[in-house]
């Protein structure tokens, strides 16, 4: 086995037809992989849906992870996976026919092979793309593009596992993913994908971009409201003090208070911004203090956690 392909999901059984067509449909011999589903839990169809397929692609294989949050269950691939390389693609997005053939070519070609390859994640917006919307926050919707020229990414760089693969047993070295971070439900704490870049590079192993890998996210409607992107504002910064702990000196509660009071000084700056801003009748500078204002409550959010001994 060369290749494991893991689609984790939660109550998605409508898009992951999509998602699981688009690999089912890949250039790559369909006896070289496997394609684990990751069920995180589903009340609706998704058991049902996958017994249908399995009789006609006996590669799928049926894994339920009940501990929620996604990276609980990308760690559950990553145990489970046969393969040598393990490659991740959400449940909501599909691949270019070519997709798994790109994303294995640079471990053909390039001697070291890379331990991680990741593609850009092209945006299919429902409709047309709101002119409002802020191109620097089209991340958060899972846009991912480092250009169209293949090279390897260096420190201060980032991933999205989205559109990517890994040499299994180097991820398993690294420790996987951090289960206090990424999504669990409603909470929509990310980060993990920052983290497991970042320990990557620290410990000398390569991730290379291959801009030939091409995945497609959608943004439906109800994602592209100025109330989603506050939302995802607010959960990006409450994302940020958990991926900047490290070591025990960053977890003692009097850390966290000094942060929180920090936090809330910046709160009400932004607030004061917001409010004058809109007064001048200035937009954009309105706007952008509002997004700085959502992030921020997010950072408090996980900093009176932290302090209380909660997070």
């Amino acid at each position: 086995m060369l290749l494991s392909v893991a689609i984790c999901t939660y109550n998605r059984a409508s898009l992951l037809v999509r998602a699981l067509d688009s690999v089912v449909a890949q250039t790559l011999p369909s006896n070289t992989l496997e394609i684990l589903i990751v069920d995180n839990g589903s009340t609706d169809e998704t058991r049902d849906l996958v017994a249908k397929l399995q009789p006609k692609n006996p590669a799928i294989r049926y894994i339920i992870e009940s501990e929620p949050g996604i990276a609980h269950a990308r760690n559950r691939a990553l145990n489970e996976a046969r393969g040598e390389y393990l490659a991740f693609i959400d449940d909501d997005a599909w691949a270019d026919p070519k997709w798994l053939e790109s994303l294995i070519a640079p471990l053909r070609s390039l001697s070291p092979a890379p331990e991680c390859v990741v593609g850009p994640v092209s945006l299919v917006w429902d409709g047309m793309r709101p002119e409002w919307f802020p191109a620097r926050f089209e991340s958060l919707l899972c846009r991912y593009d480092m250009g169209d020229a293949p090279r390897f990414l260096e420190a201060g760089g980032y991933l999205l596992t989205t559109n990517s693969l890994f040499h299994r047993e180097t991820l398993l070295r690294v420790g996987g993913m951090r289960t206090d971070l990424g999504h669990k439900r409603k909470a929509l704490i990310g980060g993990e994908d920052n983290d497991v870049f970042n320990r990557l590079v620290a410990n000398g192993f390569s991730v290379y971009y291959e801009p030939n890998a091409l995945v497609f996210h959608p943004v439906p409607k109800e994602r592209q409201t100025r109330r989603f992107l506050l939302r995802r504002l607010f959960w990006d910064g409450a994302s940020q003090p958990l991926i900047e702990r490290s070591g025990e000196e960053q977890t003692k509660s009097s850390n966290a208070w000094l942060e929180l009071y920090r936090d809330s000084r910046r709160l009400a700056r932004f607030a004061l911004e917001a409010s004058f801003g809109t007064i001048r009748r200035e937009r954009a500078t309105a706007e952008d203090a509002v997004y700085r204002l959502a992030q921020r409550a997010g950072r408090m959010r996980t900093h009176l956690m932290m302090a209380v001994g909660a997070q």
